[in-house]
């Protein structure tokens, strides 16, 4: 393997970067005035969202690094 193979360096790249942006949303996340019951909801389920796609990318880049 030699240079850069997108489904396996791309994947956790990827991944890296949905991770990043999961843990900056979810460290940001706070209840204060003027949040709206739903708004808040959102954040979360967004967050969780990034943090779950992370896992899949870094999933599938493993998953492509055996196959080789």
């Amino acid at each position: 393997m030699t240079g850069f193979d997108f489904h396996v360096h791309g994947l956790w790249i990827l991944g890296s970067f949905a991770m990043m942006a999961g843990a900056l949303l979810a460290g940001n996340i706070e209840w204060v005035e003027g949040t709206t019951p739903v708004s808040f909801g959102v954040a979360l389920i967004l967050a969780l969202v990034m943090f779950l796609s992370a896992g899949v990318l870094w999933i599938s880049s493993a998953a492509n690094v055996e196959q080789r």
